[in-house]
């Protein structure tokens, strides 16, 4: 509609005739293309040069258009008519390939991913200082930058079975007896409290490690720990053997 507008302006606006050559190249430029759009099937558009017939023929159907006119007669009075109707013209059918197909088989029974990852934001909930959220997730992403450059693994991936290897099963706690000895009580710890305290142990074994960024001690302790070598091992061990000797005071 704004190649219409153009035209019209010409139509009614008093100009010299210089001015006019000087305007025809800007305005059809675009319809001496190699490739030509979808309407070019209505109306040829594949020419070297516009002439002045071709100028007076399409302010003729401008004009007629304006007015109303409804029976389309000639090439450009049917080709802008097209131009505020280009529906017909522009329907298309996609088909997709043998490899797209795939890719939908594949994907087929796979869920959409969650926004974040919940261990993730307990580990940075738990690094995070005095609010500073968005530096807590600088250091976590860099430290897993760093474990996929030693291990060429997901990090996430990493952390879930380090996590799970290193949380304990039990914990104990005092039970008041009402007499001078309390008794130690084991208690089994849901998936949150393992993760919680797999994560606490792996950030103090960290803060020892000797090289001044956080991020290059946090990856390194989460190697280790998924390598087997962390010291939370040994508070694992001691929290399952102080569950085992108090199991005789268990009340089922």
């Amino acid at each position: 509609m704004s190649l219409i507008r153009a035209c019209t302006r010409r139509v009614f606006a008093p100009c010299p005739r210089i001015w006019l050559s000087a305007l025809r190249p800007a305005v059809f430029s675009r319809f001496n293309s190699n490739n030509p759009s979808l309407t070019a099937q209505v109306f040829p558009v594949n020419k070297d040069s516009i002439t002045e017939n071709d100028l007076d023929e399409w302010l003729t159907a401008v004009k007629a258009l304006k007015n109303g006119k409804t029976n389309v007669e000639t090439e450009s009075e049917v080709y802008l008519s097209t131009l505020a109707t280009p529906e017909p013209f522009l329907e298309q059918k996609f088909e997709p390939s043998e490899q797209q197909l795939a890719e939908v088989e594949e994907f087929a029974n796979k869920g959409i991913p969650l926004k974040s990852d919940p261990i993730v934001d307990s580990l940075t909930n738990m690094i995070m200082r005095h609010g500073k959220k968005s530096k807590a997730q600088k250091i976590i992403s860099k430290a897993f930058y760093i474990i996929y450059l030693k291990t060429r693994k997901d990090p996430v991936q990493i952390l879930y079975e380090t996590l799970d290897k290193l949380g304990p099963l039990v914990t104990t706690r005092t039970q008041l007896t009402g007499t001078a000895k309390n008794k130690l009580v084991p208690v089994p710890l849901t998936k949150k409290q393992r993760n919680r305290y797999a994560i606490t142990w792996i950030l103090d074994s960290s803060s020892k490690k000797k090289s001044p960024d956080f991020s290059v001690r946090l990856a390194e302790e989460i190697i280790a720990a998924y390598e087997g070598k962390s010291a939370g091992y040994d508070k694992k061990a001691q929290m399952h053997k102080t569950a085992m000797s108090s199991r005789a005071n268990i009340q089922l």
